[in-house]
């Protein structure tokens, strides 16, 4: 399964007992696990503005989550993404969104997020 940045946010944030954490443990909990290697600017990003070392925090990630690396073809397809779901109307969804889908497409993998930009694909699978 392949982890938008907004799931890991919601399971840093969330309590092992609560709803959503459940719900996200039911769909990775035996599944190899992966991300973008864009998403760990994205994740340092995040650590940054809520006072967290984001270097011991990627660091406990990288123990449990397979990163896949950029490529040339990654990018083209991840602008042709971004460009379709713009033309389709979600004005928000960004290069970095058309990147980790296109980079979850390449392995296989279902992409699980929050983020209800990913909508519209078929091979994601959105959280309310």
């Amino acid at each position: 399964m392949f982890l938008d940045t907004s799931i890991i946010i919601e399971i840093f944030h969330s309590e092992k007992n609560s709803k959503t954490f459940e719900e996200i443990y039911s769909l990775i909990k035996d599944e190899p696990l992966f991300i973008s290697i864009i998403q760990i600017g994205e994740i340092s990003d995040w650590c940054l503005k809520n006072n967290i070392d984001p270097e011991k925090r990627i660091s406990k990630l990288r123990k449990i989550l397979n990163v896949i690396p950029l490529s040339e073809k990654l990018c083209f397809e991840g602008s042709q993404i971004k460009f379709n779901s713009r033309k389709k109307g979600i004005t928000k969804f960004s290069l970095i969104d058309g990147i980790i889908l296109a980079s979850a497409r390449s392995i296989n993998q279902k992409l699980i997020s929050m983020d209800n930009d990913f909508r519209i694909s078929n091979d994601a699978v959105v959280l309310k």
